[in-house]
């Protein structure tokens, strides 16, 4: 069971405006891309970790694992459905423009994932 944004927290998505033109960077904390004209303005206590959700979710589409594999430690189907939830309510979100990656953003992730977890801190 998922939660569900807010009118306030989907205004807030929905606000964003893709900027093609920005860099991607690497979170080592959630092992994901992420740009700057994605994250949302903080109008609930909530909407940071629903964002990083919909990050971490699109991580896994960028490492190729099918909806089924969504889970980090154990399955669970939270990842999958919220991100089906999302695509409903802020199809508009920056993020759902950069399913697939650019080459230069494909290697830059490659090299972030590859690279040893200590060289991150």
């Amino acid at each position: 069971m998922i939660d569900k944004l807010s009118k306030a927290e989907i205004e807030a998505f929905q606000k964003l405006k893709f900027n093609s033109n920005l860099r991607p960077v690497f979170d080592p904390m959630r092992y994901c891309l992420r740009w700057e004209d994605e994250e949302p303005e903080s109008v609930s206590k909530d909407i940071y970790e629903r964002f990083l959700d919909l990050l971490i979710a699109r991580s896994y589409l960028h490492l190729g694992r099918p909806k089924d594999r969504w889970y980090s430690l154990e399955p669970t189907d939270y990842f999958r459905d919220f991100w089906d939830y999302a695509n409903e309510v802020i199809p508009s979100w920056p993020g759902f423009m950069r399913l697939e990656l650019t080459e230069s953003a494909r290697e830059y992730f490659e090299r972030e994932v590859n690279r040893d977890p200590h060289e991150h801190l």
